[in-house]
């Protein structure tokens, strides 16, 4: 983006958006974009509209500020131009766990058998019966009734005859934290991981990461090499996951960065129609989240209250 391109899209945004702060950083070829939007304008759809159209001219490096994540005191509507993301805590009462998982087909509950540990089982059984729950409310079906299939490399999707629509979807989950994405005909992949100091990151990123990505962890601060190694590692499994590639997409095949507080952005060795996304699912989960389709994306973010007559 040239000098005259950023000043005149900074005119813009600042005439038909008053109360947004826009902060430009960098030169013409690394740029950095920040949107920061009052608190008190997060709800005003025409105002969020044209956020996203002034961001659909940027690109990937657009971080819209903290997200806000809502409850939903009805079944919400999925446009063509929405993903929605859900997060939900895995750890529910007897009943919730009880109705969940009664939702699964023979398929699940052979997969959930071969879990070593009760934990892990119920982890699973659990995210599986709340994403067919949350599928449901968006085909108008019942959860149980919901029939998937598996791509090449493990990806599930709607089987043709529960599809209804085209809607696309992905889940993820780290410890008793899960994170569900939905868009229309869309590709998505997502990937939540809890931060966690014991790790050896530089030893696993001399394994998966390529390197030009070990560079940038080098150049980190020591004391922020953990938070970007997992913003980094989330970032190149919601790309495996959004492709469906599985182990055939080697990790050092393709480039993200990771320097924490800049917006998340591919940096090389993927098809130019692939977006990436990263927030925060609690101050120790970062979420990666990379689609395809048609931008501008408005992203609906919402918190699962399993009080919801509508969704239990």
């Amino acid at each position: 983006m040239d000098t005259r391109r950023l000043a005149s899209l900074r005119a813009v945004v600042r005439r038909t958006l008053p109360i947004v702060d826009f902060i430009c950083s960098g030169n013409c070829s690394e740029l950095t974009v920040r949107i920061r939007v009052a608190r008190n304008a997060s709800s005003n759809v025409c105002l969020r509209s044209e956020i996203y159209r002034v961001v659909g001219f940027l690109g990937d490096r657009t971080l819209l500020g903290s997200v806000e994540w809502r409850n939903s005191r009805s079944p919400p509507l999925l446009r063509s131009n929405e993903i929605h993301v859900w997060r939900s805590h895995l750890a529910v009462d007897a009943f919730s766990q009880s109705l969940l998982h009664s939702y699964l087909n023979e398929e699940e509950n052979e997969r959930a058998a071969r879990f070593r540990f009760d934990c892990d089982r119920t982890r699973f059984m659990t995210a599986r019966g709340t994403l067919r729950a949350l599928l449901a409310q968006y085909l108008c079906r019942h959860p149980g009734d919901l029939q998937f299939v598996f791509g090449s490399e493990g990806k599930p999707a709607l089987a043709p005859d529960s599809a209804g629509e085209a809607v696309g979807f992905n889940l993820t989950h780290s410890q008793d934290m899960a994170v569900f994405a939905f868009g229309r005909d869309r590709n998505i992949g997502v990937d939540v991981e809890r931060t966690r100091s014991d790790v050896d990151c530089e030893i696993i990123a001399r394994h998966y990461f390529s390197a030009r990505e070990m560079r940038s962890l080098a150049r980190l601060p020591r004391h922020r090499r953990v938070e970007g190694f997992f913003l980094c590692w989330t970032r190149k499994e919601a790309y495996i996951k959004a492709c469906g590639g599985g182990l055939q997409i080697p990790l050092d095949s393709f480039d993200v960065n990771m320097e924490p507080g800049v917006p998340a952005h591919f940096l090389g060795g993927v098809d130019p129609s692939w977006r990436i996304n990263s927030f925060r699912a609690g101050s120790d989960y970062p979420v990666a989240l990379v689609y395809d389709g048609r931008p501008p994306v408005d992203f609906q973010f919402y918190t699962l209250n399993r009080n919801s007559g509508w969704l239990l």
